[in-house]
C-alpha cells in the first residue's frame, strides 16, 4: 500500500474543505486554512456545528447531487455530529471509513487499484492529528471516530488514494499541492456528470448510510 506523505497530503486535504468566507484575509496576511478549520471544528453550539459542517459536505458532496440534499445532508451530519459530542450516539470506527471509501469507488465503478484499508485511515489520522487537535479525535477516542471528523478522513482519502508520491519539499515556502486534480477525485467528477442527480443522491445514501448519518 502506497505510503502517504505527511506535508503533501496535510495541504491537499486541507485546501479541499474550507470555504473561501472562513478563511479570507488580506493579501499581506495569507490564510492559514488549516488553522481555521480546526477553528471550526472546537465549536460547541449548534450554530457553529452546522456551519463546521456544511463545510464538510461541501468538500465532499458539493453541488453534485442539487442544493437540496446538500442542505439535508448537512442538517443530518451536523445532528450527528451534535449527538456523538454530547455522547447520545456511537461514533465512528476506522473500519467503517475505509469501507465506505471502498463502497463509494465499487458504486461508481472505479480501477481496482482505489482501494483504501484501516491502516491508511490510521496513518491519515496520526498525520492530521498535530494540525487539526480540534477535528482529529485519535487522542480521546482511539480507533473511533466522530462524524465529522470521519466525513472529512474520507475525503482525505479521496485526495489522497492512487495519487503518486511527492517529494516533501526542504523549505515550508515551497510547500504545494500535487500538481493536477487527485485520480480518485477525477473519476467521482467524472461519475457525476455522466450520471443523474437521482444516481449520485443514491450512491451518497448508501455511504452515509454506513456511518448512520
Amino acid at each position: 500500500m502506497l505510503r502517504l506523505r505527511p506535508v503533501t497530503l496535510v495541504i491537499a486535504a486541507g485546501l479541499a474543505f474550507i470555504p473561501l468566507s472562513a478563511v479570507w484575509q488580506t493579501p499581506s496576511s495569507p490564510p492559514n486554512m488549516m488553522n481555521a478549520l480546526n477553528k471550526e471544528a472546537e465549536a460547541g453550539n449548534s450554530e457553529g456545528i452546522h456551519k463546521y459542517s456544511e463545510g464538510l459536505i461541501q468538500g465532499l458532496v458539493g453541488t453534485s447531487a442539487g442544493p437540496a440534499y446538500e442542505k439535508s445532508v448537512t442538517d443530518r451530519l451536523a445532528r450527528a455530529e451534535s449527538m456523538a459530542r454530547k455522547g447520545n450516539r456511537k461514533l465512528i470506527p476506522e473500519a467503517d471509513i475505509a469501507q465506505a471509501f471502498n463502497q463509494l469507488m465499487k458504486e461508481t465503478g472505479a480501477l481496482d487499484s482505489y482501494k483504501a484499508d484501516v491502516a491508511i485511515v490510521e496513518e491519515l489520522r496520526r498525520d492530521f492529528a498535530k494540525a487539526l487537535p480540534s477535528l482529529i479525535t485519535l487522542k480521546k477516542n482511539g480507533i473511533y471516530c466522530n462524524p465529522g471528523e470521519a466525513v472529512y478522513i474520507l475525503e482525505s482519502l479521496i485526495q489522497n488514494v492512487a495519487r503518486p508520491s511527492t517529494p516533501i519539499p526542504k523549505k515550508t515556502s515551497e510547500m504545494h499541492v500535487g500538481a493536477g486534480i487527485a485520480p480518485v477525485q477525477e473519476h467521482l467528477e467524472l461519475f457525476y456528470v455522466k450520471h443523474s442527480q437521482s444516481k449520485v443522491t443514491k450512491v451518497f445514501n448508501h455511504l452515509f448510510k454506513v456511518f448512520q448519518i
